[in-house]
This record gives structure tokens, C-alpha cells and sequence, in this order.
């Protein structure tokens, strides 16, 4: 049974005390495994922000730490008008960063309220992979490419999430999220762009339908190189609604391949999304 003192040392910073230097709680928003995220007060600015501060019984583990700091070195350093706007990052007195508040609707809300038409998927499509070209030309992957980690304020798609962002090559195997990540994401090798062209097609595949492709609880089988094998039978990638335009259809069936060297480049996707956003 946890003592009192660890765990009041582990409770909520209550609202209106200091989270960090200059920074006061407004209101606890989220309690994650490694983060807790506030809405807070920035003194300096004057103005409301998201504070993500790593919990303190996660502080003693050296890969936690160097991801939150990675994390925070990498959104106050990248600056696009698709990516979440970092602020400020600490090291002390603890892992934590600062971020823009956006006041939108995430996609995936708004998807689960109806799904997206085509033309506006087209749209979407555009703006992430604007994103997407972005890090990779700075060497960077996103790897956890999915609706509830993009905001929509005022038709404008912003990317969220940079904690699993990662260098081509090789990575932690499963590192993702179940249902969006690619097969090569579950073996942890062979990580690229081609990823998150998997990830990117999943989700415009679920903004079009308002489900998975391969499910909810897809995962890959992560004890083989190839071929790789579904744990579950997947449903058929290329079922859309009527209506769909062909070239959405044959774009997003080529983003779901499960060969990473079939997939389309993001070039390739926003020559498509271009031509049916018009």
C-alpha cells in the first residue's frame, strides 16, 4: 500500500499553486503514464499555455527522462504553422515543456461525430503531409501519426505529439499506436518516411469512414521479418463509401500497404490531395 507522503508527493499540483517558475495550474487536463498535462498560466506572457510535466515517480528512469527532454527540445526548436507551438522546455527542477493552448476540436472528435467528405479529407491530407515533409527533411519521423493527435482550429490541422519522434533506422519495437502504426513500427527495424505515409493513410482511411482499416486493435506480428503477418484478420483496406474518388481510393489502398517500398511517397499524396481539393 503506497504511503501518504508518496502519495501526496505523487497528487496533482493543486490549482493556483506554482507548477513551474512562472508558470501557475489553472486545472489538471490530463494524468498520463510518464506526463501529467496542465492547463496553466504563463505570468510572463500573460496568457494561458499547456504545461507537460514528466510525473515524479517517472523521474528516476533515464530513458523517460531523455525522451521528455528530447520532446521538449524538439518542439521549442521545429516551427511550422502545422506543428504544435513549443514555448519553453526545462530540464529543472524537472523534465517539462511548455506548448501554444490551441482551442480546436481534435480530428478524432470530430470524426466520431460524422465522417469527413472527401474533398475535405483531400484538404487534411494536405496539411499533414505540409507537416509530415517538414520533419522528415530535418531527419525526423513522427511515428504516432493518428486523429487524436491532430487539432483542428479554424480549418487548420495542427500536429501534435512529438514524444515518439524518432530517427530513420532502427527503433523500440511496438513503439506506436495499436491500430496506426506500421508493420515495421511492431519489429522496430526498417523505420523511414514510408511510416508515416502507413500512419497517414490510416487516418485520412478513418476520417473517410469513421473506422480502422485493420481494426481498432490491429497490431503486427513481431517475432518475423517478412512476411509479415496480421494477428487478426483484417478487414479490407480499400472499402470506402460511395462516392469516393478512385484516386483517393488507389492512393490510401498504397499508403496501407504492408511493404513499406509500396507505398507512396508524400509527393505522390499531395499531387493526389491537390488535384481533389480543387
Amino acid at each position: 500500500m503506497i504511503g501518504r507522503e508518496r502519495a501526496e508527493a505523487l497528487s496533482p499540483v493543486p490549482v493556483g499553486e506554482e507548477l513551474l517558475p512562472g508558470y501557475r495550474v489553472v486545472a489538471l487536463m490530463a494524468h498520463g503514464r510518464r506526463l501529467d498535462t496542465y492547463d496553466a498560466v504563463d505570468e510572463d506572457r500573460d496568457c494561458r499555455v499547456v504545461v507537460k510535466l514528466l510525473r515524479e515517480d517517472r523521474r528516476h528512469d533515464p530513458r523517460v527522462v531523455a525522451s521528455v527532454l528530447q520532446e521538449g527540445r524538439l518542439v521549442t526548436s521545429l516551427a511550422h504553422p502545422h506543428l504544435v507551438r513549443g514555448l519553453a522546455a526545462f530540464e529543472v527542477p524537472a523534465p517539462a515543456m511548455v506548448l501554444e493552448t490551441l482551442t480546436g476540436a481534435t480530428l478524432g472528435a470530430l470524426v466520431e461525430d460524422r465522417p469527413l467528405a472527401a474533398t475535405d479529407v483531400a484538404q487534411l491530407g494536405l496539411q499533414l503531409v505540409s507537416v509530415l515533409g517538414y520533419l522528415h527533411r530535418r531527419d525526423w519521423l513522427h511515428l504516432d501519426l493518428k486523429p487524436a493527435n491532430v487539432v483542428v482550429q479554424h480549418g487548420r490541422a495542427v500536429l501534435l505529439d512529438l514524444s515518439l519522434a524518432g530517427r530513420p533506422g532502427a527503433g523500440r519495437p511496438g513503439a506506436g499506436t495499436r491500430g496506426y502504426l506500421s508493420p515495421e513500427q511492431a519489429l522496430g527495424q526498417g523505420l523511414s518516411p514510408a511510416s508515416d505515409v502507413f500512419g497517414l493513410g490510416v487516418t485520412l482511411h478513418e476520417c473517410l469512414t469513421g473506422e480502422l482499416p485493420f481494426g481498432d486493435e490491429a497490431t503486427w506480428e513481431s517475432r518475423r521479418r517478412w512476411p509479415l503477418v496480421h494477428r487478426r484478420l483484417p478487414r479490407r483496406p480499400d472499402v470506402l463509401p460511395d462516392g469516393v474518388p478512385r484516386e483517393m481510393s488507389d492512393l490510401l489502398a498504397g499508403c496501407l500497404s504492408l511493404d513499406p517500398a509500396d507505398r507512396p511517397d508524400l509527393g505522390r499524396v499531395k499531387d493526389v490531395c491537390t488535384a481533389l481539393a480543387e
